[in-house]
């Protein structure tokens, strides 16, 4: 009976034959000292670190353009809010000269108006006089003498 090689096609999974008759270790990995030369399976590794290292640098990238939109949004807010802030210290600010000046108008009207109320008095004891003196003249001198005075 022809001895079996159960050896075949291993040089496909083994860049040396060299490497074939050297002892492994867990997971595939060459003894080490061993150089191996890059086969297809460490080509699918290093394209798959690649791949994994592009990635990774894509999300990096991703992130940092998220930083910065979102710092850009926080400058804006910060900026809306300073102007914002702004706006109600110049409506503080006119609010209360509004108030001078609604409490100097209010000062005036009272003024006035005492002085309108004082006139209206001294009017209507001026009228009382004058009436006073048309009956006393009327008493005197008659109605007619008042008519022709008018």
């Amino acid at each position: 009976m022809a001895a079996t090689n159960l050896n075949i096609g291993m040089d496909l999974w083994n860049a040396s034959s060299a490497e074939a008759d050297a002892p492994k270790l867990r997971n595939n990995q060459p003894a080490p000292g061993a150089v191996n030369p890059p086969t297809i399976m460490g080509r699918e590794v290093a394209l798959g670190e690649q791949w994994i290292q592009d990635e990774r640098d894509l999300k990096r990238q991703k992130r940092k353009q998220s930083n910065r939109e979102s710092a850009r949004r926080s400058r804006l807010r910060k900026q809306a809010e300073c102007e914002d802030l702004q706006k109600k210290v110049e409506l503080g600010n006119e609010s209360q000269t509004l108030r001078e000046e609604l409490q100097r108008v209010l000062e005036e009207c009272e003024k006035l108006t005492a002085e309108n109320n004082s006139i209206k008095i001294m009017s209507s004891n001026n009228t009382f006089a004058v009436n006073s003196q048309q009956e006393k003249l009327e008493r005197l001198c008659g109605p007619e003498a008042v008519a022709n005075l008018e």
